[in-house]
C-alpha cells in the first residue's frame, strides 16, 4: 500500500467529536486494523479533540475555531495528527483579554489544565503504540500525534 493522506476539518466542538472517531475508524479499517485496534485508536482519537477543542475553547470561548484532523496510512501503520486552531483577530483579542485577567487566577487555571491535559495524554498512550503533543505558547494551539501499528 502507498502512503496516502487525507485531511478532515471540523468545528471546535464538542458535538463534531462522533465525526472524528468515525472517520478514525473508517481509515483504520482501510489500513487493515483489526477491531480491537480500531476501537483502541477511536478512544485515543476523541480524547486528542476534547483537548484541541478545549485549547481552542480557552483561547476564543465557546464554538470559536476549528480541529484539522490528518490521517496517513502507509504500510503497516496509520498516523493520526490532530490540530486546534483560531484565526489571528481571535487570539489577539483573546491576548488583551488574558491581560485584564488576575495572575493568580491564570496561575491556578493553567495548573488545573495542565494536569487534566497531561492524564488525559497519558491515557491515550495506552491505546495507540507511538504519540507525542505539543502545545503552541503563542495561540495555546494544541497538536497531537498517534500512530498505530499492525502486529504482525
Amino acid at each position: 500500500m502507498t502512503q496516502t493522506t487525507s485531511e478532515l476539518r471540523l468545528p471546535a466542538d464538542p458535538a463534531y467529536i462522533v465525526v472524528a472517531k468515525r472517520a478514525a475508524s473508517a481509515f483504520a479499517a482501510v489500513a487493515g486494523f483489526d477491531v480491537e485496534a480500531v476501537h483502541d485508536l477511536t478512544i485515543a482519537v476523541a480524547q486528542a479533540c476534547e483537548n484541541a477543542i478545549a485549547c481552542t475553547t480557552r483561547v476564543g470561548g465557546a464554538g470559536v475555531g476549528q480541529i484539522r484532523l490528518s490521517f496517513t496510512v502507509e504500510a503497516e501503520r496509520l498516523e493520526v495528527q490532530v490540530q486546534s486552531s483560531c484565526t489571528r483577530q481571535v487570539v489577539a483579542e483573546a491576548a488583551a483579554a488574558r491581560r485584564r485577567v488576575v495572575a493568580q487566577a491564570v496561575e491556578r487555571e493553567r495548573q488545573e489544565v495542565a494536569a487534566a491535559t497531561d492524564l488525559a495524554l497519558r491515557l491515550m498512550g495506552l491505546f495507540v503504540d507511538d504519540h507525542s503533543y505539543r502545545v503552541d505558547e503563542r495561540t495555546g494551539g494544541l497538536r497531537v500525534r498517534l500512530t498505530k501499528y499492525k502486529a504482525s
